[in-house]
């Protein structure tokens, strides 16, 4: 079972992340669950929603919620929506009583351990559409947390994860170690070779990416993929997800090669522009309480790139590479998307 505090984060968190609505929190519980609202720009007016329960909704006064949030945004007209929470089965005697307060065509009624809608009023079809219906690269918002996490929805990740360890294995096979590769078996395979890319061998700026110097590189890079490419999978889906870090890592071998006049290998610049693209993000949701994740990203970004700065053979100009290369594409990848929705 799932307490009722958690199962109102959860939506809260994922109306946020995904469908562009604000939270605040009023100084008001009388008749709520929570003092967290959800709010959504509608151009003409904001959308509001409210959390109560079977219980709590007698004591609610809609007239002084309703007034009291105006109150906090006086600029346009609010369109209260309230959300009523309970973990039992429903009669009619709450219907009658939210028919009988005017409240009816304003309140849906959620079920919160089989997380499902039981009731919805007229006047809430666009919260409710919000809260069943996402994106298609977005799994609806009532998943069995037990077995649909983030990691376990991101097969991309997990399968440029399989094919950097496979070329691994590959690669320590043909060098006769499991710990360090042969650089003329990873030239062999396709490491970034100036010279040779100036011959014509354009398709080393993406078989780099898949090869590594030892057990040791590919075990860091792949724990930093796993850790960042779930969140970016999901928020973007899979086409998209695969488009930042393909430009990534190839703008990250093409920095190398105009900067660099060493052999390079390694999937971090892909990696740095897939913690571009989680900068944007960060970014994006910074007013949504998004700051702190904000700021630990920018952390983790300048962090790195002073320690490759400070350890030899790094190749700082593909990480420099990949970094801007995320930004550019999860920046354009999201101005295109807005674009759609404003024109809709």
């Amino acid at each position: 079972m799932i307490g009722i505090d958690k199962f109102i984060k959860d939506i809260i968190e994922k109306l946020m992340t995904i469908n562009n609505y604000n939270v605040m929190e009023i100084n008001t519980n009388e008749g709520l669950e929570s003092n967290w609202i959800a709010v959504k720009d509608k151009d003409d007016f904001y959308d509001v929603l409210i959390f109560s329960s079977n219980f709590a909704i007698k004591n609610l006064n809609k007239e002084y919620i309703k007034e009291y949030i105006q109150s906090l945004v006086m600029d346009k007209t609010i369109n209260l929506n309230i959300a009523i929470l309970t973990d039992e089965e429903i009669d009619n005697s709450l219907i009658n009583f939210l028919d009988s307060n005017l409240i009816k065509d304003m309140s849906f009624i959620l079920d919160y351990n089989n997380r499902n809608i039981v009731y919805a009023g007229e006047g809430t079809r666009s919260i409710v559409e919000d809260i069943v219906s996402v994106p298609k690269q977005r799994e609806n918002i009532y998943y069995n947390e037990n077995n649909m996490n983030s990691h376990e929805k991101s097969t991309i990740t997990k399968i440029i994860i399989g094919i950097n360890i496979f070329m691994y294995l590959i690669t320590a096979f043909l060098s006769g170690s499991i710990f360090t590769s042969d650089i003329r078996v990873l030239i062999f395979l396709g490491a970034k070779v100036n010279s040779f890319i100036n011959n014509g061998e354009y398709y080393r700026l993406i078989t780099a990416m898949f090869l590594h110097g030892g057990l040791i590189h590919l075990a860091l890079n792949m724990y930093a993929l796993n850790s960042i490419g779930p969140l970016v999978e999901i928020y973007f889906g899979k086409v998209k997800y695969l488009i930042i870090y393909f430009i990534s890592g190839i703008l990250s071998s093409y920095f190398s090669y105009l900067f660099s006049s060493s052999v390079s290998i390694g999937a971090s610049g892909a990696i740095f522009g897939i913690l571009g693209a989680t900068l944007i993000i960060a970014y994006k949701n910074r007013k949504k309480g998004g700051k702190e994740f904000l700021n630990n990203i920018i952390s983790v970004i300048v962090i790195n790139l002073i320690l490759g700065f400070s350890i030899p053979n790094v190749d700082n100009f593909g990480h420099i590479g990949g970094l801007i290369g995320g930004v550019i594409v999860t920046f354009l990848l999201m101005n295109r998307a807005q674009g759609r929705e404003d024109r809709v």
